[in-house]
């Protein structure tokens, strides 16, 4: 069973994705609940924010790893 607060407690912990599924299954049963949507809302948000966050640490590692290849063969001359 879906509940608000089982959704928060996901929010909460960390489990953003889980909670943001359970907020459309909960908007979609209530489409009239403005603050079912305006939480569903924040949530994607939030998701997104911490996805672009996981895409610019993995370019940023990319780079870290290209500089030390470039460093080692500037050593090795």
């Amino acid at each position: 069973m879906i509940t608000r607060t089982l959704a928060e407690i996901y929010a909460r912990q960390g489990h953003v994705a889980e909670a943001v599924e359970m907020y459309q299954q909960l908007v979609a049963a209530q489409p009239d609940d403005a603050g079912l949507r305006q939480r569903l809302a924040a949530l994607e948000r939030e998701l997104a924010a911490s996805r672009g966050d996981v895409a610019r640490d993995a370019r940023v590692e990319q780079l870290r790893t290209l500089l030390r290849r470039v460093t080692s063969r500037r050593r090795a001359r």
